[in-house]
């Protein structure tokens, strides 16, 4: 497993350490607690390991923060300063995609930790440690009371300075571009100067079973969830083993609510008024996932669309796509960092 990060979970039963599991492992997280050192577990140490996080030069926060409707899993990454004069340069929020958790983003988190950011993500209800109906959602809503309640929680910590920057895959893209479309109507500034979007879902790929609404609509009275069918989202042979084989964290079932979720918020989006905000966006021109040609025309339409760096051999997985064609996302990270620009948008 040379060319990801992870590691195979057998290795942990070697090392007589915990496997983690959606059941179990959430049990044993703390309260997020930012406001002193903290140290994990043996089971949080044993997540750490088989996801690579215990390899990145940083401090590490993991914990829960809990709301009305959900238990959520959030980690904060601070960079390791060097020297004294070393000052933090931002932070990003970065939100994974549907079917995804947090732990597989290491490769990017190891990035932008390397360009002095601090890293906040969180596992989306339903994925990963968090709780909720797995891999489902009533209504996209919730994804911003999600974001809102954590921004509630983290915004006076010291470890996560401004400016603030929000990178998001696929359904993290599409939580971005509502979060921004919903300020921008209301005539507020977003909680992030500026967005990364990797793959953003807006429409998916004409190809997927779900954009058949009257099928959709005759499955769902028939079923709440459908088994996962493991599409081949990248060029990474290593990381589509460890997904479909090694990752215990992987939902194996789709929940129906969350595919008429997206349906409805597809409506809805089409609805809101366009706005001046800058973002940011990388895709990848063999995505089978999404409809990345209507994506990009609808991010032309709604938004001042900044960058757009198209990888013609990229897949809908960017993060841990295969080196070679991930070289230049590699080389648009720093850039999208280190931009210049106001947070001031009204």
């Amino acid at each position: 497993m040379a060319d990801i990060p992870f590691l195979n979970p057998t290795i942990l039963k070697q090392l007589d350490l915990p496997i983690p599991s959606r059941e179990t492992t959430p049990l044993l997280l703390e309260q997020l607690n930012l406001n002193q050192p903290y140290t994990p577990s043996i089971e949080i140490q044993s997540y750490r390991r088989l996801y690579g996080l215990d390899t990145l030069d940083c401090e590490h926060w993991q914990g829960y923060i809990e709301m009305p409707l959900f238990k959520l899993h959030v980690q904060v990454f601070q960079p390791t300063l060097r020297v004294a004069e070393d000052k933090i340069k931002g932070t990003v929020f970065l939100l994974h995609g549907y079917l995804e958790h947090s732990g597989i983003y290491q490769p990017i988190i190891r990035e932008i930790l390397e360009q002095g950011f601090s890293v906040l993500t969180y596992d989306l209800p339903g994925h990963g440690l968090s709780n909720g109906s797995p891999a489902s959602i009533q209504n996209f809503d919730h994804y911003q009371h999600v974001l809102h309640a954590v921004h509630q929680y983290v915004r006076q910590a010291s470890q996560l300075p401004q400016p603030w920057l929000g990178i998001g895959q696929s359904t993290g893209g599409a939580i971005w571009l509502h979060h921004l479309l919903e300020f921008a109507e209301r005539r507020e500034n977003p909680y992030v100067d500026r967005v990364l979007l990797l793959s953003p879902l807006i429409r998916p790929a004409k190809s997927s079973w779900w954009h058949n609404s009257v099928g959709l609509g005759i499955i769902r009275r028939i079923k709440r969830e459908v088994p996962r069918h493991f599409r081949r989202n990248n060029h990474n042979p290593e990381f589509l083993r460890f997904v479909r084989l090694k990752d215990p964290l992987q939902p194996r079932m789709m929940g129906m609510d969350w595919i008429l979720a997206m349906s409805k918020w597809m409506q809805e989006m089409e609805q809101r008024p366009a706005c001046r905000i800058p973002v940011w966006l990388a895709q990848g021109a063999q995505d089978q996932t999404v409809d990345w040609r209507y994506n990009i025309e609808f991010i032309r339409r709604k938004f001042r669309l900044q960058t757009l760096l198209m990888l013609e051999e990229g897949s809908h997985q960017l993060i841990n796509e295969r080196a070679d064609i991930r070289a230049a996302l590699t080389g648009l990270i720093p850039a999208f960092l280190h931009a210049h620009g106001g947070k001031s948008y009204y």
